[in-house]
This record gives structure tokens, C-alpha cells and sequence, in this order.
């Protein structure tokens, strides 16, 4: 696999903080089915629909769901696909976001990477980040 492509530059927007967080709570279910049902539509090509879940900020960013197509397809082409038996997940939150955070292997990447969704008040998507772990972050 080549390096990471010009994909993940705008994949980096709007990252907001992480925190430590405490045992599961219905909260913390909760995040991790909204983060799984957006990295599902991440993986499904479903641009449109998660568009849709953005802020403003990252309308900014990809001012349409065909601009978030454009470079959100291009990481799941390079990716491949996900190693499902392979995925360590955790939420943690900051003040009014959450942080689900996906350690995963791929088809086509060396290394395992992270897919984390910064999610706001009301569910909306303040950021999104796919970049490789590292030994910190890898889960495993």
C-alpha cells in the first residue's frame, strides 16, 4: 500500500479533545453504536446520509456530500476492507463531545489504523480522523 493519500489531511478537521472515561454506562453503549452505524456508513460508500450528520465545521471542510465522496472513497478504496474480528473499540468523552475510537486492521494497510468520530450534542459529527495507531493507541 502507498502512503497514506491526500484523503487524510481533510480527515484530520475538527478533531476536538479526548478524555479518560469511567466503566460502560448506557451512555457509553450508546456512542459506540452511534460511532459503529457512522463508520458503517463510511464503509457502505453512504456519503449522502453521513453528510447529512455533519456540523457546520465539517460542511466547511466538505462543503457537499459529493466533495466528502470524493475523498472519503478514496480511503476505503486504498483501505480495503476492515478485519472485523480484528476491531478494538472505546468512547471517551470531553465536555459536550464524545470520542468513539476504532482500532482496526485492513486489507490493504500494513499497519492497524485508527478510525475515531468526534460526535457533538445531538449526535452531529464535529470530526473524523483515520490515521495508523500507534503502540499507545492500538488497543491490542
Amino acid at each position: 500500500m502507498r502512503a497514506p493519500g491526500r484523503w487524510m489531511l481533510p480527515m484530520i478537521a475538527v478533531l476536538l479533545g479526548t478524555a479518560c472515561s469511567g466503566g460502560v454506562t448506557d451512555d457509553d453503549r450508546a456512542a459506540t453504536e452511534q460511532g459503529r452505524a457512522y463508520t458503517a456508513m463510511f464503509y457502505g460508500r453512504e456519503f449522502d446520509q453521513l453528510w447529512t450528520r455533519f456540523s457546520p465545521e465539517m460542511k466547511q471542510t466538505f462543503p457537499t456530500a459529493a466533495e466528502l465522496a470524493r475523498f472519503a472513497g478514496e480511503a476505503v478504496d486504498e483501505l480495503g476492507a476492515e478485519r472485523e474480528a480484528d476491531v478494538v473499540e472505546s468512547v471517551s468523552r470531553e465536555d459536550t463531545v464524545t470520542v468513539y475510537t476504532r482500532s482496526t486492521s485492513f486489507a490493504n494497510a500494513p499497519q492497524r489504523m485508527l478510525v475515531e468520530w468526534t460526535i457533538g450534542t445531538g449526535g452531529v459529527v464535529t470530526g473524523l480522523v483515520i490515521r495508523p495507531a500507534t503502540a499507545d493507541s492500538a488497543g491490542s
